[in-house]
């Protein structure tokens, strides 16, 4: 790492930091990096440049002052590369500082051509050479919120600044909380039946990272016999099937609230504070719950649970054996669910009985 251009925090004036565009959980888990970009430069301008949905995921985040979206396959061309970094340069003509947690050479490419006096960035795909501070990068068993940190401790010390807080964070309103209780309200998630409410997303982006459907109806049958409520979550076509197939292959379909594709994104995250505990496969959701202090039991398989999992008091990972799910049993996924959920739920008090969201 060559480190060769610092500059001293009370001069910077812009920060620019850029995310991956097309999967919301590589933003998601680079708030932190976000978060110590804020804590190093006080007094600069920080912009994010992300995909779509990140962006609405991160709405309310404290630590940036602007965020802008792109989406290279309709942004396409010399033509759009050059409105967007001129769009990335902004008044001073230039950022202070370039903070590049994608790992794309389209993404070094940005801040090279922004001219930033700073830029860091991971030295993957031969694109170090675009970057004054190339970060080594490890494929294999270092979590990749601290690979995100490795970023800004280039550029500004923990020696200077003391040690960046790796925990994920999201945020939601009062209000926003308040509509996730009147949508699970709607839909009779509220009942007689049990106040003690888990979450399941059963789909993924693609097929190696989703669990195999019956077994995620075989868990859910048991956690339902358990007096537990199952709500399931996702979005798309693709999802809507898996739920409808997960639902012909349970035996306790009256324990069953299908709010799969009938929230907005924001709708979701308001609902997750809500459940006693979310299980799910390596989705943007997973982290977006996890990220809100909810409960959380991951399936990772290609992915790497020890790099891309939330391990805590309240997440436990699943990581399928030779880098494929297809191994793991419902016994497992139910044993582990079961250790995660909570011994007692107050009754008539579902919002304030498990899990948790920041509000600011």
């Amino acid at each position: 790492m060559r480190g060769a251009i610092a500059l001293p925090p009370t001069i910077v004036r812009s920060v620019l930091i850029i995310t991956k565009h097309n999967f919301m959980g590589d933003t998601i888990v680079a708030v932190p990096l976000i978060r110590a970009a804020r804590r190093a430069f006080p007094d600069a301008e920080i912009t994010l440049l992300t995909g779509g949905a990140a962006a609405v995921a991160l709405q309310n985040c404290p630590f940036v002052d602007r965020v802008l979206t792109y989406a290279p396959k309709k942004q396409k061309g010399l033509a759009a590369y050059l409105r967007l970094v001129r769009q990335l340069r902004g008044e001073a003509g230039r950022p202070d500082v370039c903070l590049v947690a994608d790992r794309s050479i389209r993404s070094a490419a940005l801040a090279l051509g922004t001219r930033a006096t700073v830029r860091a960035g991971f030295d993957t795909e031969s694109r170090g050479w675009m970057l004054t501070h190339p970060v080594p990068y490890d494929v294999g068993a270092r979590r990749e919120i601290e690979s995100c940190l490795d970023i800004v401790r280039a550029v500004a010390p923990e020696s200077e600044f003391g040690p960046y807080d790796p925990a994920p964070e999201l945020w939601l309103t009062a209000e926003e909380r308040a509509r996730g209780a009147e949508i699970l309200h709607a839909h009779g998630a509220f009942s007689d039946r049990s106040p003690l409410l888990v979450g399941i997303q059963p789909g993924a982006s693609y097929d190696g990272k989703q669990w195999e459907t019956e077994r995620y109806a075989a868990v859910a049958d048991a956690l339902a016999a358990d007096g537990a409520t199952i709500v399931l979550l996702g979005s798309g076509e693709r999802e809507l099937a898996i739920a409808s197939r997960m639902q012909d292959a349970m035996s306790e379909r009256s324990a069953i609230v299908d709010l799969t594709g009938r929230t907005s994104l924001r709708e979701t995250m308001g609902v997750l504070p809500h459940l006693a505990l979310f299980i799910g496969n390596d989705t943007g959701v997973s982290h977006i719950a996890a990220s809100l202090g909810v409960r959380t039991l991951q399936l990772f398989g290609p992915t790497s649970a020890r790099k891309w999992g939330h391990v805590g008091p309240k997440n436990l990972v699943i990581d399928g054996p030779g880098d494929t799910l297809k191994t793991v049993s419902a016994d497992e996924v139910l044993r582990a669910a079961r250790t995660l959920l909570p011994e007692e739920t107050p009754h008539g008090c579902p919002a304030e009985a498990v899990g948790g969201a920041t509000s600011r």
